[in-house]
């Protein structure tokens, strides 16, 4: 810092024509200055540098926070989604469901198959083979009578 000038003893002032005393040392001043300065501007370089770091955290914040929302929004949707589709298996799983009250028990198809092997319906005929039978049978008849008839 500045030196300071020493006290004068008490009776004795300067003169008007009295020669000044020596000036203090302003190069040691100077030197403080220059050093606060320099530290001021160490530390006004390091607060814009944190300022930066600061904007550039805000703005990956930012976008990351956009990004998220966006995932967000698609999983709310995707998930109502699976919802729905859920709840459109349930349906159809009662539908089943129902379908299958409705349909023959075991021993209910049991019962139907003792008669169907007892009535064998393979073995039946329709009208039309029938009448196609009892045709070709009349044919052979008559086939029949009239060889016998000319002999």
């Amino acid at each position: 810092m500045a030196q300071m000038q020493a006290p004068q003893p008490p009776g004795q002032r300067p003169g008007f024509f009295h020669k000044n005393q020596p000036q203090p040392d302003l190069s040691s001043f100077t030197e403080d200055i220059g050093n606060l300065s320099r530290r001021l501007r160490l530390l006004e370089e390091s607060f814009t540098n944190l300022r930066r770091a600061l904007q550039v955290t805000e703005q990956n914040m930012l976008g990351k926070n956009k990004v998220f929302a966006t995932d967000i929004r698609t999983l709310t949707s995707d998930i109502s989604d699976i919802k729905q589709e859920i709840s459109e298996i349930k349906e159809k799983i009662i539908e089943v469901v129902k379908e299958l009250k409705e349909a023959a028990k075991r021993d209910e198809v049991k019962v139907l198959e003792k008669y169907i092997n007892f009535w064998n319906p393979v073995k039946f005929v329709t009208q039309n083979e029938v009448e196609d039978i009892v045709k070709e049978i009349i044919k052979k008849e008559k086939a029949k009578n009239i060889k016998n008839n000319k002999k």
